[in-house]
């Protein structure tokens, strides 16, 4: 089999007919740089799934963690590609798969008019049928205009891939469909994704003498762990230390009455197995009492350096966990760490952090202001306008996680020029008046240049978000850009019952649903 759309110039589809409904929405085309195309999926607003193959520049070489390589674009939304329908997004963001021949993109601009296709939860079965698409080459055209689909039967069933072959004689995969979604029928009228295309035989395709129409497709069904903590990150804002936080050691081991024995690092416990506890040589422990531990976060201060058992070394900063290779522990003075047990590093965000938090990066030199689960590169002026604040300088590899943009989770921020308060939350902003920023309880700000807030031009939250009147006390659920009321039989059936305090007033600005 080859390789589809590595190395080869322009882009080329799925031969068959032009894909309509949900399975156009979720086939994307992509351009890496001016001679290589590929296909992908359209998984969230902000993210498409692709062929980390499309991203291999010389090959056997790995794909980094970061900003590609070279200028990419994702056109989305745009079946005919001789239309301006849809949108042509830039890339700012590759997150390679360790194991599998996938990557996840991030969209430099939001896409919220075309509905992402959602990823599978069981696996194919033999005999299935999938509907592959993309935008490859066909039998008559090297470079298509439009988007092609045709339906496959599902041969065999492997650990991380799965074979299928071409119900008609039509039908064949090409180059340039690398990283196209398999897609599964279901009721309703939709479709999820199964698979994204790897390799294929390209019998019929333009260009090519072999007659066989058999693929390997990269099975996605069993990634959706990945998925979710890629796509939306455990945005994780710097834990505050309560007052009277106790001093307890890094590593000191603890017994409370009960005969629980946790571990503490960076004032952050962990409740140990008794294997964890073995593994450590029982270890002596020291005896406090329930509400001592009580007292202790989950997840360790800033600058904690946790150590797991294969080895590797976490940084903590702002609530999340980077790991570090040997050469970026070196290059940061080989800090001392902890040794614990996995379950400690686990219960520490893999996502990016969510501020606020000053991070600087030690290759560029930049220093980025992180509010609101994105970042903002500040300027050398902006930075000693806010008072040369002290940084933490970490790898590229851990900024990278974190979106340039206007802050999209619940952020309080003070304009240090005009000293004007905001309530920023999913991309709007609020003005607050002195007395409802009282009314709020005179919470704790950041200072940020002005230029970040001007990039803040909306009123109305996007996304999905829970908004309390802090004066009523009415809770809404604010999605679609629209406001619903939620009653108390609501409330009780929200798994997650974190809101946000808002003024009446902005709440006034958000449509009745």
């Amino acid at each position: 089999m080859v390789l589809l759309g590595v190395g080869v110039p322009a882009a080329q589809a799925v031969e068959g007919a032009a894909p309509t409904g949900p399975a156009a929405a979720a086939t994307v085309k992509i351009n890496v740089g001016q001679d290589r195309a590929c296909s992908g999926a359209l998984v969230d607003s902000w993210w498409v799934l692709t062929a980390k193959s499309c991203f291999v520049t010389t090959p056997g070489e790995a794909v980094p963690l970061g900003k590609p390589a070279v200028p990419t674009t994702v056109t989305i939304g745009r079946a005919d590609l001789t239309t301006t329908a849809g949108h042509a997004v830039a890339v700012d963001l590759v997150v390679p798969h360790a194991d599998r021949d996938v990557a996840l993109v991030r969209l430099a601009t939001e896409v919220t008019n075309v509905p992402p296709v959602v990823v599978a939860a069981t696996a194919p079965v033999v005999g299935e049928a999938l509907t592959v698409t993309g935008y490859g080459r066909t039998a008559t055209q090297w470079v298509p205009d439009t988007a092609h689909a045709a339906t496959y039967t599902v041969s065999v069933v492997d650990a991380g891939t799965l074979g299928i072959q071409a119900q008609s004689a039509g039908a064949t995969i090409c180059k340039g469909d690398a990283g196209g979604p398999a897609l599964r029928s279901t009721t309703g009228g939709g479709v999820e994704l199964v698979a994204i295309h790897h390799t294929a035989s390209q019998g019929g395709c333009h260009g090519s003498t072999t007659t066989a129409q058999s693929a390997t497709e990269t099975r996605v069904d069993d990634l959706r762990g990945w998925l979710t903590q890629n796509i939306r990150p455990d945005c994780a804002p710097a834990p505050i230390v309560p007052a009277g936080t106790p001093n307890i050691g890094d590593g000191q081991l603890v017994r409370v009455p009960s005969g629980k024995i946790f571990i503490v690092a960076g004032g952050g416990k962990y409740e140990l197995t008794y294997a964890d506890w073995a593994a450590m040589g029982l270890r002596a422990y020291t005896d406090v009492s329930q509400a001592t531990v009580d007292a202790l976060r989950s997840a360790p201060r800033d600058n904690t350096y946790l150590r797991d058992p294969d080895g590797t070394i976490h940084r903590v900063v702002s609530g999340a966990r980077y790991g570090l290779s040997q050469d970026e522990w070196i290059a940061l003075g080989k800090p001392g760490y902890v040794q614990v047990p996995a379950g400690f590093i686990a219960n520490v965000s893999a996502g990016a952090p969510g501020g606020p938090v000053l991070l600087h990066d030690r290759v560029s030199g930049v220093i980025h202001q992180v509010v609101g689960c994105t970042r903002y590169p500040l300027s050398l002026e902006e930075w000693q306008a806010l008072g040369s604040p002290a940084y933490l300088t970490v790898p590229s590899g851990f900024i990278a996680r974190v979106p340039v943009g206007v802050p999209t989770s619940y952020a309080l921020l003070r304009d240090r020029t005009t000293g004007g308060i905001y309530q920023t939350l999913g991309g709007a902003k609020y003005v607050l008046s002195p007395a409802e920023y009282q009314r709020l309880g005179s919470p704790a700000y950041t200072d940020v240049p002005a230029k970040l807030l001007g990039q803040v031009t909306g009123t109305v939250p996007s996304g999905s978000h829970v908004m309390r009147d802090v004066t009523s006390g009415a809770i809404y659920r604010v999605e679609g850009g629209k406001k619903r009321l939620l009653t108390p039989a609501d409330w009780d059936a929200l798994a997650d019952k974190r809101y946000v305090d808002v003024p009446p007033a902005w709440l006034g600005l958000i449509p009745q649903q």
